[in-house]
């Protein structure tokens, strides 16, 4: 990333969130299919989890500063980027830009690959999503491969898409992108951590008011204990962030 696109970033402890709505995200990647280019649209959509991975990891934190767009995927980067008096516009959930983007590619009768989940989930998040955007041509494979595998390469490319979303959690999702995105030609390539799973009705999302209070990451944790390791990172992130704030 140069010097001037990072001006025109939110810092938020060294990873640089673009400051941007749902809906202008939704705007940006109409217009990306509007013209004529063979780039691809490399996006990461970052929570607190994964920004405080960043911090402990230069490669990663590198690769992820390298996207496209980086979009604030949780409150607590909203907030974070609120307590360094650099303030994000709003959280951009990375399930709802996925909605957005299937809606786009519904409209345009565009094709869509689910790289991610179990066999079975991600089968069934395709039957489901053919159901709800019929316009769409899906194809898919499950996200338990070895990051060098060519194979699984050979049937995304081969099968030519305008999306992959990748939902294998970070940080190989993002690192399975960055290797392989200059076999793609105009392509949004999005990780999307746990969609897959809700989509197929694995998973559930939080209910509205959860959504609405900010504060999904409970729903998540009540309903799923296993997270309670992955949530330490949390207070880490908000410790690191009030350092930061208090050098400042």
């Amino acid at each position: 990333m140069t010097e001037s696109n990072k001006e025109n970033k939110v810092n938020v402890l060294s990873v640089y969130f673009d400051n941007v709505t749902l809906e202008e995200m939704q705007g940006n990647i109409k217009q990306f299919f509007l013209t004529s280019t063979s780039r691809n649209l490399f996006i990461v959509t970052a929570n607190p989890e994964i920004v405080d991975f960043a911090t402990e990891n230069e490669n990663y934190r590198n690769l992820i500063n390298r996207a496209d767009y980086v979009v604030p995927d949780g409150t607590g980067v909203v907030k974070a980027a609120r307590i360094l008096n650099t303030p994000l516009k709003a959280r951009v959930p990375g399930i709802e830009l996925m909605e957005e983007c299937l809606k786009i590619a519904n409209a345009n009768q565009q094709k869509v690959f689910l790289l991610g989940a179990e066999k079975d989930v991600v089968k069934t998040a395709q039957q489901k999503l053919t159901e709800k955007y019929p316009n769409i041509i899906f194809d898919y494979h499950h996200g338990f491969f070895d990051l060098s595998d060519e194979m699984v390469l050979k049937q995304v490319t081969s099968f030519d898409p305008d999306y992959v979303f990748v939902g294998m959690g970070y940080p190989r999702q993002e690192q399975w992108i960055e290797r392989y995105s200059n076999q793609f030609n105009q392509t949004v390539l999005m990780g999307v951590g746990g969609s897959i799973e809700v989509f197929s009705g694995a998973k559930k999302r939080a209910p509205v008011i959860f959504r609405k209070l900010n504060i999904e990451w409970i729903y998540r944790l009540l309903i799923d204990w296993k997270r309670i390791g992955r949530m330490k990172s949390i207070p880490k992130f908000l410790f690191k962030v009030a350092k930061v704030k208090f050098k400042k």
